[in-house]
């Protein structure tokens, strides 16, 4: 499954990437967020199905619809893949190493409802992620989340027992909610290290300290506002007492002192605390409009 919003040639790319692969998926399908016809065209050419969700409804909500179209399709022992549109595999062969991996590793152990090639865990205490050192990349790697872009693939199986991504939080964190329900029902989230650390080394992130790492200045206001909501949503689920406060107060406070830094215009300042607050009253959904694709506006 491919969600998309406004970007046909991106996608006629990672079509045909998909195309390319040793081993293809069985079918595809595109959700299409902008109602584009060339989208449609696109999906189309590429021999993929097509659907229009009629509105933008974000990430969440276009993998959610997938999940409807999918599923009532699905046997229970089928992988659900879940792709960027703007991440393509590194290689032609590595759906079919990871297909592997997860056929391996579900067999020895039922409970494993997913598999990818990048994650991380989630301390629940502080309500933050935590990043694997390089060192730890070997063997079979045990993850709370699978992260969007590296690939994700779930059991049909698993997602029709419980369910599958949040559609209110539209932007930002829906994997990570999802891996989070799923390890609180006991179910397992795994990563082949050597393809993980692969990735990180085609990325340019490969040995580099996780206090080393910061999230980019010119992220744009609106991607601020639904990572500080969501991480808080995610915390008063599933953090400790404190998590949602680090992940609240202290996420706001860093998102607006950055925008300020970067002279950004009072309304966008204001868009991190924002977050927080819907966070606690539960307004969900939608919120503030992202406009087009653009990293720096919305």
């Amino acid at each position: 499954m491919v969600v998309t919003f406004a970007r046909p040639r991106v996608l006629d790319s990672m079509l045909g990437a998909l195309g390319r692969q040793t081993r293809r998926p069985d079918h595809v399908l595109v959700v299409d967020n902008g109602s584009d016809p060339e989208v449609a065209r696109v999906a189309a050419a590429q021999g993929a199905e097509y659907v229009d969700s009629g509105d933008n409804i974000g990430p969440a909500g276009g993998n959610a619809l997938g999940l409807s179209v999918l599923l009532p399709r699905a046997a229970d022992d089928d992988w659900i893949l879940f792709v960027d549109d703007d991440d393509e595999p590194v290689d032609d062969t590595l759906l079919h190493r990871l297909e592997s991996f997860g056929r391996e590793v579900s067999y020895s152990d039922p409970l494993v409802a997913g598999v990818g090639i990048a994650g991380s865990t989630y301390r629940r205490q502080l309500g933050v992620f935590r990043r694997f050192e390089d060192d730890e990349l070997c063997e079979t790697v045990d993850l709370d989340v699978i992260f969007g872009g590296s690939l994700p693939m779930y059991s049909a199986g698993v997602l029709r027992r419980v369910g599958g991504f949040d559609a209110r939080l539209f932007w930002g964190f829906e994997e990570a909610e999802l891996g989070l329900r799923l390890r609180g029902l006991g179910y397992r989230l795994c990563a082949p290290g050597p393809l993980f650390l692969h990735a990180r080394q085609v990325a340019g992130t490969a040995g580099l300290a996780s206090r080393t790492l910061r999230t980019p200045t010119d992220k744009a206001a609106w991607r601020r506002y639904y990572s500080v909501r969501n991480s808080t949503v995610l915390a008063r689920r599933y953090g400790g007492p404190l998590a949602s406060t680090v992940a609240g107060v202290g996420g706001a406070a860093k998102g607006a002192l950055t925008l300020a830094r970067s002279h950004r215009p009072l309304g966008e300042i204001i868009l991190p605390a924002r977050g927080a607050v819907d966070a606690y009253r539960g307004r969900l959904g939608r919120r503030v409009d992202p406009g087009t694709n653009d990293k720096v506006s919305a």
